[in-house]
């Protein structure tokens, strides 16, 4: 039955996205060729459908498609699941910060023009950037709070990084609540008590499915990241009772899990 609604939900989508396409394409850029040059108008067409059309109508065929369904992914702003929850530790913003700056991660720095540019020339030109931002991934209703990452070589195309998003609550009686996932929650990072986090491996650039938007490329293969992150904190002697929970494994799209968030209370 998952393997249907799965197939359904590609279906109606990828039928709604030939749809935008075949409208941008005939309409949107036949108009614009007539005002500019080509490459120019190729460009312009391409932004417009990217990063304006596409992401909506994908918004809205999800807000049908999965009325009430718990939402175990991360989502980018388009809508789409992107990177798997894994990951939850335990303890105030400064000791979420503390451990991992112990442990030799970078905190990344906010997303804005300046620091994608500085991004984008990092990776042309091959060079380091320790505290490369990330795109922005959605749970609770609002972007992840803190962002850490380890460079793999000296590009920012290749990295460990991890996203975690502010909570609240106590895991042991809330993680198998299916409200906790649906609820929105507005929390000041620095009342925090417990850090939901999505831990994945970048190993190069790649094009969004459907909205075709340029993008990091995942390393599938989520639980040896996430049992990465957990190896990386343990070595600072810095975390206490660790314990897993939800196992059901998927393949779902670039991703295989055995389905499991570990559950760690920081020192």
């Amino acid at each position: 039955m998952n393997f249907v609604k799965r197939t359904t939900e590609r279906v109606v989508i990828a039928v709604f996205t030939f749809i935008v396409w075949w409208f941008v394409v005939t309409q949107i850029f036949d108009r614009l060729e007539q005002r500019m040059p080509v490459f120019l108008a190729g460009v312009l067409t391409y932004l417009l459908a990217a990063y304006i059309l596409l992401p909506r109508v994908i918004q809205f065929c999800l807000m049908i498609l999965r009325r009430g369904r718990v939402p175990r992914f991360a989502r980018a702003a388009d809508g789409l699941p992107a990177d798997p929850v894994n990951i939850i530790l335990i303890g105030s913003q400064e000791m979420l910060r503390n451990i991992f700056t112990i442990a030799g991660w970078h905190e990344a720095e906010p997303i804005t023009w300046r620091s994608v540019i500085k991004m984008m020339h990092a990776i042309i030109r091959n060079k380091s950037y320790a505290n490369a931002p990330f795109s922005s991934l959605y749970l609770f209703g609002r972007k992840q709070d803190h962002g850490f990452q380890q460079p793999i070589g000296k590009s920012p195309r290749h990295r460990h990084h991890v996203r975690f998003w502010a909570a609240n609550l106590d895991p042991e009686a809330d993680m198998t609540n299916f409200k906790y996932w649906m609820q929105k929650h507005s929390i000041n990072p620095k009342e925090a008590s417990m850090w939901v986090g999505s831990g994945t491996k970048d190993i190069g650039l790649a094009l969004k499915r459907f909205t075709y938007q340029i993008t990091h490329k995942v390393d599938k293969n989520v639980d040896e990241e996430r049992d990465y992150v957990i190896s990386s904190l343990r070595e600072t002697g810095l975390l206490a009772k660790e314990y897993y929970s939800n196992a059901e494994q998927f393949i779902i799209g670039k991703y295989k899990s055995d389905g499991r968030i570990l559950t760690a209370y920081i020192k």
